[in-house]
């Protein structure tokens, strides 16, 4: 009894993290829609735009649901991770403007501009709350991972879509899911990653240099030269690690 008794109490956290989460995400989305149909009106844009952002948004809402058992023994969905969530809202209203980004005003393109520093700002604190509080765990370390590329992708295409750059900044984007494409067939890029500091600057400026990139007033031979620069050091960030990844497996091989 005493056995069954313990077992029973340790999974009590679990329905109770499950409730809080949704909360979380249910407020997440009344954002997006409230400030997606805002958007929409002021900016004229069509009814699509609320669409897409909404779809992002339950696209990240479910990649939650689904790594959120990598939170226990954590009984609250905590304050680091609801800063990421409020990261994810910011990331599906980009993805909204997407598609009708032509109709955006220049103003509009300095209000993107200035939204998305704030995010890239509220990367840097939802790390340091968690370590501050002792709220760290493997899904909110996934979580800000994944905000973090979502966001680089997003804002890469919303830059090709602005024709100040070509095809060739979508390498940052896809960069991150290439990576996860290539580790379903390589079991070493399966493996996790210790915490790097040249990663997550790697990560800041290409972030940096894509919104950089959006400002109304940056020419398209500025933003080609300093997306040329960021791009080369993602890509040697991320080569590094899968040599890393690679010889660690080979070495995992030789010494059973």
């Amino acid at each position: 009894m005493s056995i069954l008794t313990n077992i029973s109490t340790a999974r009590l956290p679990a329905p109770a993290l499950m409730v809080r989460t949704g909360i979380h995400i249910a407020l997440g989305m009344l954002g997006v829609i409230l400030i997606a149909q805002a958007i929409s009106a002021e900016w004229g844009l069509p009814a699509q735009s609320l669409m897409h952002a909404v779809a992002v948004y339950t696209g990240i809402s479910v990649f939650v649901c689904i790594q959120l058992r990598n939170h226990m023994p954590q009984r609250n969905f905590g304050a680091a991770n609801f800063i990421t969530l409020i990261r994810a809202v910011i990331v599906s209203l980009f993805a909204g403007i997407l598609g009708p980004s032509a109709l955006v005003p220049e103003i509009g393109g300095w209000l993107l501009v200035y939204v998305g520093t704030i995010a890239l700002i509220l990367d840097g604190i939802d790390g340091w709350i968690a370590r501050r509080l002792h709220l760290h765990s493997l899904f909110g370390a996934r979580f800000d991972l994944e905000v973090d590329a979502a966001f680089i992708f997003i804002l890469s295409l919303l830059v090709w879509v602005s024709g100040k750059i070509g095809a060739l900044v979508l390498i940052g984007g896809a960069i991150r899911y290439v990576f996860l494409f290539a580790g379903c067939a390589i079991r070493a890029l399966r493996q996790p990653l210790p915490p790097n500091r040249r990663r997550q600057i790697a990560c800041v400026i290409q972030t940096a240099t894509l919104l950089f990139s959006l400002s109304p007033d940056v020419q398209p031979i500025v933003a080609n030269s300093a997306n040329g620069v960021a791009l080369t050091i993602l890509i040697i960030s991320f080569g590094r690690d899968v040599r890393l990844l690679l010889a660690s497996e080979v070495a995992a091989g030789t010494h059973p």
